[in-house]
């Protein structure tokens, strides 16, 4: 058999990537623990282990237990010599993370929107947030190899193109290109949502599991998408906007333009308008002793619920149901075996959990809630920006 320099390439990278994936999930292990695992022979492993070590991606970490002989050398990732900036686009502000290649934070830095959305302005606030988030990490900045970037609204990942941000009323915006040409390495962008859960299950709660949907619920609403062990997203990209399925028939006007959307209710902006509407109506709360109605947020509306606030409570119990119904749907269409809920309204647990629980139960398939986890990510509030950096590490793990 004739095999060119191409297939030898082909054939070298496959078992790198194979040998990485090892020491990714198995680390620290030995080269002949690894030859066993992927069924390489111990030259060819080795060879390929030195590649790693002289690229500074992996390093030695000591040596293991003998079995008979010299103690083996073992491997793992190096973390201090990869990182890469995960930015994570929401509607009112921007998160920028310093990543190393294990998914750990080493920097995070948060600037907002300015209220008007001109898109040179919101580009403007977005690159600035890289450049302070690498600030005081010189040694670090020869050593980062991408930039990955959740973003708001539907995403051509292929092309690099924004095709829609509904806040910032733009459309067919090149990000990957903009970026590319202001700091110089590779810059791969996706959904924010797509991008929370591929972080999720590289390096969050979802790493065994081949169908789950993370909900990210804060200013907007919308779903990441596992099927199959693949993130889904739809043939114009378009999959996960779960925000604009209509679940109530109250003429509540959302973003988009439509009434009543999952979006329109149970969103941080839904919170506060259902809860200033009871306030309107003559209804109670100890919030007003404490600021005036402009200023009352969802998180202030959290907060007031903790100390007992009778209005708080019920807005988020209330809250709750909606997030309930918009559940049943994914759960009846999607039979997933786990939802991981994100974003700062999933952090009122005790408040929306068990309202959830009560509706799915009564909305859902009962055979498609057998072995349903429900909970939230384990990335927590880093979970956009390790999710947008994980755009790029993941390339780092594929042929």
């Amino acid at each position: 058999m004739n095999i060119n320099k191409a297939d030898k390439k082909l054939i070298k990278k496959i078992n790198t990537v194979s040998i990485l994936k090892v020491i990714r999930e198995k680390g620290p292990i030995s080269r002949a623990d690894i030859s066993k695992i992927i069924g390489l022979n111990p030259a060819t492993v080795s060879s390929n282990v030195s590649d790693l070590l002289n690229q500074k991606i992996i390093e030695e970490v000591g040596s293991g237990e003998s079995s008979g002989g010299r103690k083996p050398i073992l491997l793992e990732l190096n973390t201090n010599e990869i990182f890469v900036i995960g930015v994570d686009m929401g509607i009112r502000k921007v998160t920028a993370g310093l990543i190393n290649i294990d998914g750990k934070v080493i920097n995070k830095v948060t600037l907002h929107f300015k209220m008007e959305t001109d898109r040179k302005q919101v580009i403007k606030t977005m690159k600035n947030s890289i450049y302070e988030v690498v600030k005081g990490f010189d040694d670090k900045l020869d050593k980062i190899i991408g930039i990955g970037m959740g973003i708001h609204g539907p995403v051509d990942s292929e092309k690099g193109v924004s095709i829609y941000a509904p806040a910032f009323n733009w459309s067919n915006v090149n990000i990957a290109n903009i970026f590319e040409d202001e700091f110089k390495v590779p810059v791969i962008i996706d959904n924010d949502c797509r991008a929370m859960a591929l972080g999720e299950k590289w390096f969050g709660k979802a790493k065994t599991s081949k169908n789950f949907v993370l909900l990210n619920i804060g200013t907007g609403i919308g779903a990441g998408i596992y099927l199959n062990g693949d993130l889904y997203r739809g043939s114009n990209f378009g999959a996960g906007e779960i925000g604009h399925v209509s679940i109530t028939h109250n003429k509540i006007k959302c973003q988009c333009g439509k009434y009543g959307c999952f979006e329109a209710v149970a969103s941080g902006v839904g919170i506060v308008r259902r809860f200033v509407e009871k306030i309107e109506e003559g209804k109670k709360t100890s919030i007003l002793n404490k600021m005036s109605i402009k200023d009352i947020t969802s998180e202030k509306i959290y907060e007031e619920a903790l100390q007992g606030d009778k209005l708080s409570i019920q807005i988020l119990n209330e809250t709750g149901r909606y997030i309930g119904d918009g559940l049943s749907i994914i759960i009846n269409i999607l039979n997933p075996e786990m939802i991981l809920m994100a974003g700062g309204v999933a952090r009122a647990s005790e408040f929306i959990f068990g309202e959830i629980k009560e509706t799915i139960e009564k909305k859902s398939i009962n055979n498609n809630l057998k072995s349903l986890y429900i909970g939230e990510t384990d990335l927590k509030e880093n979970a956009g920006i390790v999710g947008a950096a994980t755009l790029i590490i993941r390339d780092i793990f594929t042929v």
